[in-house]
């Protein structure tokens, strides 16, 4: 009996505990925001600068030689001398060059003299003489032909012998060159100056005067002068020494400008312009405003770079050569300028993390230009747009997250 009420009170329980209601399912605990740091796109508030580093020359450096040989015979500056351009800085002793040049001058005057001589023809002395040669050579040979017709009578008779008789042919063949000759002679004074005779003395008078020209222009090698002013650096040699033509006699530099020369990489060679200003900065910080004057249009085949020439003024003798400068140039930015580390890479191509409604969003770009720890987006992104950071690659799309930072 006890064992059938226990039965009983048991059913009831259970069918009291079906009837109940049914227990609440746990509910799933909500995600939370990973705070993140972002970094606002917008447009460069201040110039983004390109800064290059390069050598400081002087505008304008030259070794000045003689241009001949021979003994110097003064040097007329001293190292650190500042000389106008045009000054006489050397000269060698040109005793011997300036006969040359009086020598030369005295063949073109002899020269000068002949084609006047012969524009004019032969004068009525000249031609009476030669007239008298020519009269004295016919009589010569007249008596010849007579000698020659009494030798035949007295060959014929037996006075005189062959051999004589040849001689006096021979000297009548002789006498007949001589009339010839001196007849031509008195015919080319009669005619006058031929226009051959003319191309001869020009001739002679263009080699005498070449021959001027040649020893002046040696003289005027015998002395150097400044091509422009500047600043004597070095001397080589000094008074009573030999100099060889070519031979290193005299440094001068002009800084009254000065150059800093660059070698630009490919890929930055388009923010140089021609004509461009630019502020130079030296180690200690002093700056000055220069002038881009030259851009190689070329690569320089021994550095892979193109050259580039800065010219800066120097009034006050500040910059030296050889000293190194930072040339400071607005870079030309086309997009945004973004952190590098904000900048994913995914199969070449590019991308960032953006945040949108508190999510991650993944947005393809295209990058230019690096600047220093920042890099170009050209597209792919607006103003206003929040990308992450750092880290975009331990985030995937569509990931809450909280944005801290600028």
């Amino acid at each position: 009996m006890k064992k059938r009420a226990s039965i009983m009170l048991a059913s009831l329980l259970l069918v009291a505990t079906g009837c109940g209601p049914a227990p609440e399912a746990p509910q799933q605990a909500e995600v939370k925001a990973k705070v993140v740091e972002v970094v606002n796109v917008q447009k460069a508030a201040q110039p983004v600068m390109l800064r290059v580093t390069g050598m400081v020359e002087a505008k304008r450096d030259a070794v000045l030689p003689f241009g001949t040989g021979g003994t110097i015979s003064a040097i007329q500056v001293s190292k650190g001398a500042r000389i106008g351009q045009g000054q006489l800085l050397a000269t060698l002793d040109t005793r011997y060059y300036q006969k040359e040049v009086e020598v030369a001058a005295s063949q073109v005057a002899e020269a000068a003299a002949r084609k006047t001589q012969t524009l004019k023809g032969a004068t009525a002395q000249a031609i009476e003489q030669q007239r008298l040669q020519v009269k004295s050579a016919q009589s010569q040979l007249d008596k010849a032909r007579q000698d020659v017709t009494v030798g035949e009578k007295l060959l014929a008779g037996g006075a005189i012998s062959q051999s004589e008789i040849n001689d006096r042919k021979r000297a009548l063949t002789q006498a007949e060159i001589a009339v010839r000759d001196v007849q031509l002679a008195l015919d080319e004074l009669l005619r006058g100056a031929e226009p051959e005779d003319v191309a001869v003395a020009n001739a002679s008078i263009k080699q005498a005067t070449g021959q001027v020209d040649r020893a002046k222009k040696t003289l005027e090698d015998a002395k150097i002068e400044a091509p422009f002013a500047g600043t004597i650096v070095e001397v080589f040699k000094q008074s009573g020494e030999q100099a060889s033509p070519g031979e290193q006699i005299i440094h001068l530099v002009d800084l009254s400008e000065v150059k800093v020369t660059l070698d630009i990489t490919n890929d930055s060679i388009g923010q140089f312009q021609e004509k461009a200003k630019v502020q130079i900065v030296s180690d200690d910080g002093k700056k000055s405003e220069g002038t881009i004057t030259f851009v190689s249009p070329v690569v320089d085949k021994q550095t892979g770079k193109y050259r580039v020439e800065v010219t800066v003024p120097n009034p006050d003798n500040y910059w030296r050569g050889g000293m190194t400068a930072t040339v400071e140039v607005p870079r030309k930015i086309a997009g945004f300028l973004v952190p590098l580390e904000s900048v994913g890479v995914s199969q070449s191509q590019h991308y960032v993390m953006a945040v949108e409604n508190g999510l991650t969003v993944r947005k393809e770009v295209k990058v230019g230009q690096m600047t220093g720890d920042q890099v170009e987006i050209l597209s792919g992104i607006k103003e206003g747009d929040q990308l992450l950071r750092t880290g975009i690659t331990f985030y995937v799309e569509g990931q809450k997250v909280e944005a801290r930072g600028e």
